[in-house]
């Protein structure tokens, strides 16, 4: 990382890092008072220890990724999507899958369908074996099992498994302490439910999550959108991958999330952000504000405004004003149609008509013209272009911007 920040323009000793790794290292650290701001990955310890440090601090957590297989899925896909998801690098991304939900009536064919692209159904002694060197005796993860292949897994674990093996899958009756493969695994090994709805589906999927994965990332296969929304709603995850690998979908390679290994999982998971942690939340950004709308005016400004008449007409005089405004211009409404359905008929282009010739202007750029009802925009440009004054009064209605023009160039006179 070094190496290659420096080839791209970074300040040489920008990235270092402690040549022995231990906490009380990591605490004088984020404690430094040269540290600005703290990105913590990983357990619950170490995240709530970056929040205890007095520095500003972001903190996501780990992932027990659920990815269900809901019946109208594309079978094919979903189960290569899953493999190639768990068995990027193997299993070590926090959004690599950890378990599949299958929905009962394709049960059959999504294991045919696993066995076909390289993965291993383990059978009660194996399985039991596995579990074995997969869990601590405090029901922890192993960590001499993370990043390792399959093959190593199972000679580690007492068993041999075909050569070209992918991933092993074991299939469990429930979640929790009693199930210890339902955890977390970091490696490629997949637990594996049979659920009978979408409706079951969301509840177990969302149990995995609630052990050990609260906040992070959940996906679903599947054809129906309806499906997706309410998988997506029922998750307590801030990601839900859909139709794709959730290790690249979640970290924004196969999507348009933001690209990002580090996720957070918001308040579900205790985090202070449910993004993806990208290099804007490190960034502080500087911003100038200029008054938009301003609390003190002018005092001439104020005193026309309070001197300004207050509009007394009502409603009904409103309404007959523009009746009347209308028919003067011969706008004709088009008639109801029969039908809510049926097709609106051709808009009725809208004609200005001629307007009567101006009367003579006095010598002073005066008009004794009639006081107008209405008066818009084009109404003012068309005074001001002919040197003429517009007469209304009180109930005339004027549109803002007839206003604004008008009184800038003085155009508006009463009788």
């Amino acid at each position: 990382m070094r190496e290659a920040g420096e080839a791209a323009g970074l300040p040489p000793g920008a990235i270092g890092c402690m040549t022995v790794a231990t906490i009380e290292g990591t605490q004088e650290l984020m404690k430094h008072k040269r540290t600005a701001v703290i990105l913590a990955t990983g357990g619950i310890g170490l995240v709530r220890a970056a929040y205890s440090s007095g520095k500003p601090a972001f903190g996501v957590g780990p992932g027990n990724v659920p990815s269900m297989i809901e019946r109208s899925a594309n079978v094919t896909k979903a189960v290569r999507d899953i493999l190639t998801g768990k068995c990027f690098d193997n299993g070590t991304i926090c959004s690599s899958e950890q378990a599949v939900v299958v929905e009962r009536p394709i049960d059959s064919q999504v294991r045919e369908r696993f066995a076909a692209e390289g993965a291993l159904f383990l059978n009660n002694e194996q399985q039991e074996a596995l579990t074995r060197v997969v869990a601590t005796a405090t029901n922890t993860l192993n960590p001499k099992i993370v990043g390792k292949s399959a093959k190593i897994i199972a000679e580690m674990a007492g068993f041999t498994i075909p050569e070209g093996t992918r991933a092993m899958i074991c299939e469990l009756s429930g979640v929790g302490r009693d199930h210890p493969l339902s955890m977390e695994k970091l490696s490629p090994i997949l637990a594996y439910y049979v659920v009978e709805n979408l409706d079951e589906g969301c509840e177990r999927c969302a149990q995995i999550l609630r052990y050990g994965g609260m906040g992070h990332t959940a996906s679903i296969h599947t054809e129906s959108r309806d499906a997706a929304r309410e998988y997506g709603i029922r998750m307590p995850a801030s990601r839900v991958v859909v139709n794709s690998p959730s290790t690249h979908g979640a970290i924004g390679f196969t999507t348009d999330l933001e690209p990002s290994m580090t996720l957070g999982c918001g308040s579900w998971g205790g985090n202070v952000t449910s993004d993806n942690i990208s290099p804007r939340h490190l960034v502080d950004i500087k911003r100038i504000a200029f008054e938009t709308k301003p609390i003190n005016q002018p005092a001439a400004a104020a005193s026309r405004a309070a001197a300004r008449p207050a509009a007394t007409v009502d409603r009904a005089e409103i309404a007959a004003l523009v009746d009347r405004f209308l028919a003067e211009r011969h706008v004709h409404q088009p008639a109801q149609q029969a039908s809510p359905f049926a097709p609106p008929p051709a808009a009725v282009p809208f004609e200005r008509p001629a307007q009567p010739a101006a009367p003579a202007a006095s010598t002073n750029g005066a008009s004794n013209g009639r006081v107008y009802d209405f008066v818009c925009e084009e109404d003012v440009k068309r005074a001001i272009a002919s040197r003429e004054k517009i007469y209304i009064n009180s109930k005339t209605i004027i549109t803002p911007a007839a206003r604004e023009l008008a009184e800038e160039r003085d155009v508006f006179a009463r009788p």
